[in-house]
């Protein structure tokens, strides 16, 4: 249905709904060749439930968010967290100066305030030593992203952090390159690789020779699954898996800090027979 009709099913009107689209970027109808607004059924029910919402005295700004429409039972359920507990929780590095910006980075991700992280992360990158870099910036700020996105509201601007996290590690890992890695670091998915490229990055500041691994496919020797969303289950079914790592860790899932402060020596495990 057009604009109009939508209006008149919702007792919005058409006006009312240009603006919230405008503004918040819902609702988002598809465009008919001519560039009128088509609505579908669907939309015109969440307008209808979102209108008995704004008519009852809730914001409106605190229904739509990033897009999409965020109902009362939604926002108390998947709430992000007002303060990052867990990455709260991490170790301090040394120095007044590095915990410092560890605080500023960890603020800064609990406004939701992207732009100020990658200036703080930027910071760091000229500020602090880079043996230093991990626990200073690099893992609260992958830490942050993940207790956010655990909390179904990801930052809109995760990937640039994570793309400037995972640049920054492979810039430090040109110091340690090495034809025969000890063990690979694979990671889970694309989006996992700023994860991958500080684990490795850790490793061979702990002095085992850890490379990425950047191939299609799984190494046909030992390596390190780095993710987000990994199963611990998947280690029993693969001889070659010699652990698994995430920002935060998990029962069974080993922590970024915790591979910091336990920095892992794993026997290599023998290449598959061809």
């Amino acid at each position: 249905m057009n604009i109009n009709e939508a209006s008149k099913a919702c007792g919005l009107s058409p006006s009312v709904l240009r603006i919230w689209e405008l503004r918040y970027g819902w609702p988002s109808p598809k465009r008919k060749p001519n560039g009128y607004r088509a609505y579908n059924q669907h939309q015109v029910d969440e307008l209808k439930r979102i209108a008995d919402l704004v008519k009852g005295g809730t914001p409106i700004s605190s229904l739509i968010i990033d897009g999409l429409p965020r109902w009362p039972a939604d926002i108390q359920q998947k709430r992000v967290p007002q303060g990052l507990s867990r990455t709260r929780s991490l170790g301090r590095p040394a120095g007044s100066q590095e915990v410092k910006i560890q605080g500023e980075i960890i603020e800064a991700l609990e406004k939701r305030h992207a732009s100020l992280v990658k200036e703080l992360l930027q910071r760091a990158f000229w500020e602090v030593r880079p043996n230093d870099e991990a626990p200073t910036a690099l893992i609260p700020a992958l830490a942050g992203l993940a207790e956010i996105a655990a909390a179904d509201r990801p930052l809109t601007e995760d990937a640039e952090v994570r793309l400037l996290i995972q640049e920054r590690c492979l810039q430090l890992l040109r110091r340690f390159k090495t034809a025969e890695p000890t063990i690979w670091v694979v990671p889970a998915t694309k989006d996992d690789l700023a994860l991958a490229a500080l684990a490795t990055l850790m490793l061979n500041q702990r002095s085992t020779r850890a490379q990425l691994w950047t191939q299609p496919g799984l190494p046909g020797s030992g390596y390190l699954l780095a993710g987000d969303h990994l199963d611990a289950a998947r280690a029993r079914s693969d001889r070659r898996l010699v652990g698994m790592v995430s920002a935060l860790g998990d029962q069974g899932i080993g922590s970024l800090e915790g591979l910091l402060a336990a920095p892992m020596t794993p026997t290599p495990v023998a290449p598959l027979s061809t």
